[in-house]
């Protein structure tokens, strides 16, 4: 539940509202401060729940409405306390969504665009006053939250004080670890890719324009078909080659050749405000080869042979050898994008994943196998399983990295009430009376 609505807190500002939800006659369900909360705010986040297979019920309608409260008593005591979030911070984050949408969503500018009848400029006027409250608000939870940490001796406590006949129930599960060796260009592959991006450079200097070349030529799927635009950047959303380069730039330039891992670039900054540019780019990639992925895979199992035979533990081989930052970040543990954290149910992994892991048991090595990134790359991975637990019943020893994210999910909670509660004597509030009989607003008219 938690998880659904923080994803829905993050995603409703770019929810289509259905033709129905338009034609209904609004109405003021709540007020906090000089922050009105309407039923449709309520009834789109319930339509995006149903979407997402949710099963809807006063329960969830109950959630959502208590969210909605929430952060419209972190802004109003964001703007008591003087909580200030930057117009370019803003304008970073509209940037941010807009480019997740479009990648993630609509694959074009021009599709986002079509979809909701509006340029992006004016899509990022519908939403700036939105999305500002939403980064307020975030602030101010931040100041409650950011103190708040967790001992051994609390998860202990928290844990002692659960009822034995109401410990959680966990599923079996298993964490996985990875090694990741990508495919490289030859050398010749590298240079002929080089030459041909200076040539690009050089038509641009005769008068090519540069959008119109970057949608004929460039090798970057999310931006080629915006002419390579990649609206405004800050300082680290780019790898750094890529951001110290094009931060130099001023208005109108063009960078010279710029090389990251994703290949060779050229950069053109079209305008500056503040600490914020807006560029756009040119991608050009060195081709891969069937040679160039048998090297890849052969280097692979030599690098498990070394760990078969004990030259290396596999978490030193993980910090040596693998590629992928994300996993090597974590010792090679992978994440499981539906928790957050290390377990994965067997439900949870993907058929190809659970291909490779199907005959091994716990701290066995997989043989290589080839799979695709999220980016679209080939890769190449050996995995370890790191544990395998039963379906068994909650015990500190088994789980207590759960124990303690569980026991400092608490601690916020006491300090949220706690917090409420000194301070909502400070704040006009107002619940509409269908909704007073909820649960867990009760906090908000003792």
């Amino acid at each position: 539940m938690h998880k659904i609505l923080a994803t829905l807190i993050v995603l409703f500002l770019f929810i289509q509202v259905s033709a129905q939800e338009q034609k209904m006659v609004d109405k003021i369900i709540g007020v906090v401060g000089d922050n009105i909360i309407l039923m449709s705010d309520i009834e789109s986040q319930l339509q995006q729940a149903k979407s997402q297979g949710e099963k809807i019920n006063d329960e969830i309608k109950c959630a959502i409405f208590d969210q909605a409260l929430l952060e419209k008593f972190f802004l109003a005591q964001a703007q008591l306390d003087s909580v200030y979030v930057g117009e370019d911070d803003v304008e970073a984050e509209l940037d941010k969504r807009i480019r997740y949408y479009i990648s993630n969503s609509f694959g074009s500018q021009e599709k986002l665009e079509e979809f909701y009848g509006k340029s992006i400029e004016d899509l990022k006027a519908d939403f700036r006053k939105d999305v500002k409250n939403q980064m307020l608000a975030e602030k101010m939870q931040g100041k409650i939250y950011g103190n708040i940490k967790t001992t051994p001796a609390d998860v202990k406590q928290f844990f002692d004080a659960i009822p034995k006949d109401s410990l959680p129930y966990f599923n079996a599960e298993i964490e996985l670890s990875q090694i990741v060796i990508f495919p490289k260009a030859s050398q010749e592959a590298k240079d002929y890719a080089l030459m041909k991006i200076k040539k690009i450079k050089q038509d641009i200097i005769n008068g090519t324009d540069f959008g119109a070349k970057a949608q004929l030529v460039s090798e970057d799927p999310g931006s080629k078909k915006e002419g390579g635009d990649l609206g405004f950047i800050t300082r680290g959303q780019m790898v750094s080659e890529f951001e110290a380069a094009a931060f130099r730039l001023d208005e109108g330039q063009v960078s010279d050749v710029v090389e990251t891992k994703y290949g060779y670039h050229l950069i053109q900054c079209l305008e500056k405000k503040g600490e914020r540019i807006h560029v756009r780019h040119i991608l050009i990639t060195a081709p891969i080869t069937s040679f160039d992925e048998i090297t890849a895979k052969t280097y692979l199992d030599s690098i498990r042979t070394l760990i078969v035979s004990d030259q290396y533990t596999f978490t030193s081989a993980v910090k040596e050898f693998s590629e992928d930052e994300q996993s090597k970040s974590n010792s090679g543990s992978l994440i499981n994008p539906q928790t957050g954290n290390s377990y994965f149910e067997m439900n949870q992994i993907d058929g190809s994943l659970l291909f490779t892991i199907s005959d091994l048991k716990n701290g066995q090595l997989s043989q290589t196998s080839t799979f695709t990134t999220e980016e679209g790359k080939k890769a190449f991975r050996m995995i370890m399983i790191k544990s395998e637990t039963e379906a068994h019943q909650a015990s500190l020893k088994d789980d207590y990295s759960k124990i303690a994210a569980a026991t400092k999910q608490a601690k916020q909670q006491e300090a949220l009430v706690k917090w409420i509660k000194d301070r909502k004597g400070d704040t006009y509030i107002m619940i509409d009376d269908s909704f007073q009989s909820c649960d867990n607003v009760q906090k908000w008219l003792k």
